[in-house]
């Protein structure tokens, strides 16, 4: 048998060898017999996958430790553990993946409409469950299909933010605005000082780009040409690269962020060895004190897109800069657009009409001079 104790303390861990391949995990349990056991079923189970075709089962709350640990030290690493952890308080987590039911999302989604919960965090939860299911899939587990309920999500009100709130907005987040109860720039921990600088770079960039949160966040220098004021944007949620230029302000923030990089991030963890995670609050303290309701991060998403449209970009040229891979996504700006292309053609009527009517008037006069030349 395989089973030991590291440091001769704490549970059993298992560990053999099979066709070459060394396979070890923790028991969780201090009892030896219960860890023989395991290390026979896990033999079991391995001989089954690889020598017969069939695959291991595992339950939804160790398939979403394993979609956690592989999520560790990522943008999005934060928000998968806080998906988890709402998971399994709220979904059977102890089912095997095989076994959960449509009726069991249903009965989850239910659950969480009664708590309140917004339709786009449900279908976050959902992706959650998608994105595991597929982490196991990957990693040689066995999983059914599932047929997930449909999340109607309301897209008829989007919010974008104004100049003038953008103005308000960056005023906040200067790290050298003075503010209430906390001393001056000068005079302030160097932490709290870099983490508004950090805030206001990034939404610099989320404006300026249209890029995703974790986009930016874990975006790094290899992929920035400060020359050529490029920036190869990967997109982990769609697939796809995008050829970025720089506004003079993203310019100016990465120039000056270059000069003090600590890793190959642009933007960093409170350590300074990874990428930024998904910390908004500072952010979202900044719009509370501007007067701004009603926004989201994403949102300065929505923002760089309806610029975009009102100042003449088409839908297939927007969906393009955001990275979409379908133009459908990028019809909920459609009424922009549509608002813009009746401006112009209100615009061309009036001049139409103005030349009628100028031509209305040369046709009276000669006929009035006509007339007079008869009499």
């Amino acid at each position: 048998m395989s089973v030991f104790k590291r440091g001769g303390a704490g549970s059993y861990y298992i560990q053999f060898n099979y066709r070459g391949k060394t396979y070890v995990k923790s028991s969780r349990t201090t009892n030896k017999r219960t860890a023989e056991r395991m290390e026979r079923e896990w033999r079991d189970q391995i001989h089954a996958m690889l020598e017969m075709g069939e695959r291991q089962r595992i339950t939804l709350k160790d398939a979403l430790e394993g979609f956690k640990e592989s999520k560790n030290n990522t943008p999005s690493g934060r928000y998968t553990h806080h998906a988890a952890n709402v998971l399994n308080d709220k979904f059977p987590t102890h089912l095997y993946l095989d076994e959960i039911q449509a009726w069991h999302l249903t009965k989850f989604k239910s659950l969480r409409e009664k708590e309140g919960i917004a339709a786009q965090t449900i279908k976050h939860n959902f992706q959650t469950i998608r994105s595991t299911c597929q982490w196991a899939k990957d990693n040689g587990y066995m999983v059914k299909e599932l047929e997930f309920p449909k999340v109607k999500i309301d897209n008829k009100r989007m919010r974008f933010l104004s100049i003038d709130e953008e103005k308000r907005l960056l005023t906040e987040l200067d790290p050298r605005v003075e503010l209430p109860y906390r001393p001056k720039y000068e005079d302030r921990p160097i932490k709290e000082n870099r983490m508004r600088q950090d805030n206001y770079d990034l939404v610099i960039m989320l404006l300026d780009t249209g890029a995703r949160y974790g986009e930016i966040a874990g975006l790094t220098w290899d992929r920035i040409d400060l020359e050529e004021s490029t920036i190869s944007l990967w997109r982990p949620k769609v697939k796809n690269e995008s050829i970025i230029y720089m506004t003079s302000r993203v310019k100016e923030v990465l120039q000056r962020r270059s000069e003090e990089k600590q890793c190959n991030y642009v933007f960093t963890n409170e350590k300074g060895d990874g990428p930024r995670n998904y910390a908004t609050n500072g952010i979202k303290k900044a719009m509370k004190r501007a007067g701004i309701e009603g926004v989201t991060i994403h949102d300065f998403r929505h923002t760089c897109a309806s610029r975009l449209i009102q100042n003449g970009l088409s839908l297939y040229e927007v969906a393009s800069i955001l990275g979409h891979t379908d133009v459908q996504t990028t019809q909920r700006y459609a009424h922009l657009e549509r608002r813009d292309v009746s401006q112009r053609a209100r615009d061309i009527m009036e001049s139409l009409n103005s030349v009628s009517d100028r031509a209305a008037v040369n046709s009276s006069l000669q006929f009035e001079e006509k007339f007079r030349q008869c009499s």
